[in-house]
């Protein structure tokens, strides 16, 4: 009886034990659930973290993390960057050379410095695309227009204007800030629909020009061949003696004479006059 009733006292004593336990499991259990977003931090494909570490050294400049699930204490912060190629958009207001406004439609393309993202972070932030390389794609195509004259950009080469626009960006972004300008595109330049009309019909005139050009070289070409040709006869005509439609009679009569035609040739009795040919059969 006595054993009976000290293993019952030994239950009811550790019964306590027990649910203090359960309390404790089921509170770390919650305590991971809230927390798991906070200390497990997934990094998706072409992508790198940035840990900021606030009780400590604050940013993390000499290390980045890799894509994939990393282990963090909660009271860190991990900041993702995507590291692949990155493309923007943009249409840009600009004033040529002489005055008149166009707008430029531009694609452009650029990526961070993987071993550089810490710095990137501390001293830009993740929105270094709208501090630094939209300011600096505005400012390039803005200069590089202002350049040219209205009717230059619309027939220069789309390629010459991109060089341009892509080195003045490299000296201004690449040259100073841990990141890496891939290229830049222009898509399209739109004018104001007066002046368009006025450079096409000027672009017109000028292929008009051109083929008045080439009409006048070749009427001067011409007009120096019967030159030519007119020193000939007179030099011949000079040293033979024989007129020109003289000389032409005799070599049609031979050429006549010759052939194998049936035909009566008279010749005249004056120097002066041509043969007169009579067909035969």
């Amino acid at each position: 009886m006595s054993q009976t009733l000290k293993k019952e006292e030994e239950e009811i004593t550790q019964r306590p034990y027990l649910l203090e336990a359960l309390i404790v499991v089921m509170v770390f259990l919650m305590v991971a659930v809230v927390f798991m977003e906070f200390i497990v931090i997934f990094i998706p494909a072409g992508h790198k973290g940035v840990l900021f570490k606030p009780l400590t050294v604050g940013t993390v400049t000499d290390k980045h993390w890799d894509e994939g699930i990393s282990l963090i204490f909660p009271w860190n912060q991990m900041f993702i960057y995507d590291t692949r190629i990155i493309t923007g958009q943009d249409t840009i207001s600009a004033l040529t050379e002489d005055g008149l406004q166009v707008q430029a439609e531009l694609s452009y393309r650029y990526r961070p410095e993987i071993d550089s993202l810490g710095l990137i972070h501390k001293n830009i932030g993740q929105d270094y695309s709208k501090k630094i390389i939209v300011p600096h794609v505005t400012a390039a195509t803005r200069d590089v227009i202002s350049r040219y004259r209205i009717d230059a950009l619309y027939t220069t080469s789309r390629t010459d204007i991109q060089r341009d626009m892509l080195s003045r960006i490299r000296d201004q972004v690449d040259a100073n800030y841990p990141l890496t300008t891939v290229d830049i595109i222009v898509r399209n330049i739109v004018l104001d629909e007066v002046v368009e009309q006025a450079i096409e019909n000027k672009l017109v005139q000028e292929q008009e020009m051109l083929g008045y050009d080439f009409i006048i070289e070749k009427e001067l070409k011409e007009e120096e061949r019967k030159l030519i040709e007119a020193r000939g006869i007179k030099l011949f005509r000079d040293t033979s003696g024989i007129d020109i439609l003289q000389w032409k009679g005799i070599e049609a009569t031979q050429n006549l004479a010759t052939s194998p035609n049936a035909k009566v040739v008279i010749i005249g009795t004056d120097t002066g006059e041509l043969p007169v040919i009579l067909g035969g059969n």
